[in-house]
């Protein structure tokens, strides 16, 4: 299963001129499934809807919002696509859980089936929204500051849970603490991991953490949104 991170401007990201695990199969698409006939996909009516959708959602947002969302639009910025794939993201993902509810114990080889996961069942009968499980638990990403993940629309129309690249940072951190305490470049070096079948939790939880840790720092580098495509 195909799931990435994209890191750049949100009117490329809809324009679809970019390049993933896709498009290098021969799909004329970064999108899989059938497309919708009235999606707009030129760049500069797009920037028009991604500019809308910032002032509406801001205003929306405004009793969360330290100032109104903002960053560099357009097809100018550069882009980047990493590939966390299905047991990737299920590692960090199974990371988060492990950690913020502090399940024992954990397991000891990755499980494909991990949305039914004893830790993961512990999050969903939490009514508590613990902050760092809140910013791992989006799609969308955006160069702002507020404090958890918030319900929105995208600029598609889609229902998502949006977060701040700030704050997603400030959980990566946490977690890196709590299970390794790693250097950046020893983080950075698992993002050369191969998966496989059969390989241990704490292979999978490190792939995928080093890729959310990589994209998340180069989007605070580039105050650009990281969005989760699959």
């Amino acid at each position: 299963m195909l799931i990435e991170l994209y890191l750049g401007t949100l009117t490329r990201y809809y324009s679809e001129q970019w390049q993933n695990g896709h498009t290098r199969n021969g799909h004329p698409s970064p999108f899989s499934g059938p497309r919708n006939a009235n999606r707009v996909n030129d760049p500069v009516e797009l920037q028009g809807i991604i500019s809308g959708w910032l002032e509406d959602a801001s205003l929306k947002l405004k009793e969360h919002l330290p100032e109104p969302l903002s960053w560099r639009e357009g097809m100018q910025e550069d882009w980047e696509v990493a590939n966390l794939g299905f047991d990737g993201f299920g590692g960090a993902m199974l990371l988060a859980a492990y950690s913020v509810t502090g399940y024992q114990p954990r397991p000891p080889s990755f499980s494909k089936d991990w949305g039914k996961d004893p830790a993961m069942e512990l999050l969903r009968q939490d009514k508590n929204r613990n902050p760092v499980w809140e910013l791992m638990n989006c799609s969308l990403w955006m160069p702002c500051t507020f404090q958890f993940g918030i319900g929105m629309k995208d600029p598609a129309g889609q229902p998502i849970r949006a977060g701040s690249i700030e704050l997603l940072w400030s959980a990566l951190l946490t977690l890196n603490e709590g299970n390794w305490n790693a250097s950046p470049d020893e983080i950075l070096s698992w993002n050369a991991i191969e998966l496989k079948d059969g390989d241990d939790f704490d292979k999978q939880a490190r792939f995928g953490f080093s890729v959310f840790y990589r994209m998340c720092r180069l989007a605070r580098e580039r105050r650009l949104p990281l969005k989760l495509h699959f």
